[in-house]
């Protein structure tokens, strides 16, 4: 047998639900196994893995191992969270490439710290997250500075039309005058009122709101009144 089959075999019962604490301990403690990624990510994300050895384990994971350690229910709480965090500090340090494979898939816990993201693609993976919440959405819409990142939030099947969501880009200094156009023209009347009025919004999407009310009203018929 080889070694990759030794490895396979170890990964194999550490995942069964007959594996006991003493084989857990036993494997933790062979310098062989613990130099084998599959094995030390399989110990970690064990119930019953010794902490000082997830301690000593999850910095030398990488950041899709940390991503599984995280999502695996079995794994004690503290040591997910261990994980959360260190996935959280290799951020910076992952390539476009891997931000937007993580983007996809993360929980909340970490995608929030995706939001300040300018890059589309990374953007594009977050908005398509099944766990990217309207709340989420609603923050990177209102914290954002890129109109580009505005733009492609307005524009995605799902969360362009979430009201919420919307009123976050209106309020958003960075938010391009030919969008807010296209945003306010679908509004209805009360909500334009509404918009004009209110300091919410910057002074200029107040005045786009009102315009966009004073045109509606005179291509309405009978509402000539409106004009006087």
């Amino acid at each position: 047998m080889s070694e990759l089959d030794d490895e396979l075999e170890i990964v194999r019962a550490l995942r069964s639900p007959y594996c006991t604490g003493a084989f857990v301990e036993a494997v933790a403690g062979s310098a062989w196994a613990t130099s084998r990624r599959r094995v030390m990510v399989a110990l970690v994300r064990h119930p019953r893995c010794p902490r000082a050895f997830a301690w000593r384990a999850l910095p030398l994971l990488g950041w899709h191992d940390l991503l599984e350690v995280l999502g695996d229910p079995r794994t004690p709480m503290p040591v997910r969270q261990q994980a959360q965090g260190k996935l959280v500090e290799r951020l910076p340090t992952l390539t476009v490439g891997e931000k937007v494979s993580l983007a996809r898939q993360a929980p909340p816990p970490v995608l929030i710290h995706l939001l300040g993201e300018e890059d589309t693609r990374v953007i594009a993976a977050l908005l398509d997250n099944p766990k990217f919440a309207q709340n989420h959405c609603v923050r990177l819409t209102a914290e954002t500075g890129s109109s580009r990142v505005l733009a492609q939030i307005l524009r995605h099947h799902r969360w362009g039309q979430v009201a919420s969501v919307r009123k976050a880009a209106l309020a958003n200094p960075a938010m391009p005058v030919a969008l807010a156009v296209a945003v306010l023209v679908s509004l209805s009347d009360d909500e334009l009122l509404s918009f004009s009025n209110s300091r919410e919004f910057p002074a200029r999407v107040r005045n786009l709101a009102q315009q966009a009310l004073w045109v509606r009203r005179l291509r309405t018929p009978g509402e000539e009144q409106y004009l006087h």
